[in-house]
């Protein structure tokens, strides 16, 4: 019996171990598909940096460009600006008349009176208005000898 016992144990060992192996493998499996996906991880970071990093160099040249392009604005403004304004015979006779007297003259009544009829249909009412017509007009019409109201 103990030889029997013995192979029992033995056989139960060996199950159990099988079955701990198993475990064992499994989580190592685990593991390693973890670490490769946490490679992964670093890999994808380090490209996401690389990116930023480039993204952030090109914005910063291009900003020294568009900085070097505005001062060479601002110095050919200032530059034209000063032989433009130091011309000689330049006059400062800001309201140039190509028109003769008159047609200027009648130009700014017609644009006066524009502007007075404008002001005069911006007038608020003070009354409300009329939902009705003082008489019966068109198909309603019923009565030719109905009086007229003045309104």
């Amino acid at each position: 019996m103990s030889l029997s016992m013995a192979l029992i144990w033995f056989a139960a060992g060996l199950v159990a171990g099988a079955v701990a192996a198993r475990l064992f493998s499994l989580r190592q499996f685990n593991q390693h598909k973890l670490q490769l996906e946490l490679d992964e991880s670093r890999q994808q970071l380090q490209k996401y940096r690389n990116d930023v990093s480039h993204h952030l160099d090109t914005t910063h040249q291009l900003m020294a460009q568009l900085q070097d392009n505005y001062e060479k604005i601002a110095r050919h403004m200032a530059r034209t600006k000063m032989q433009l304004i130091q011309r000689p015979g330049y006059s400062e006779n800001t309201e140039l008349n190509y028109l003769s007297t008159d047609t200027a003259e009648q130009i700014r009544l017609s644009i006066d009176q524009i502007d007075e009829k404008r002001r005069r249909k911006a007038e608020v009412r003070t009354e409300q208005p009329l939902d009705y017509a003082g008489h019966s007009s068109g198909i309603l019409k019923t009565f030719p000898t109905e009086k007229k109201s003045e309104v």
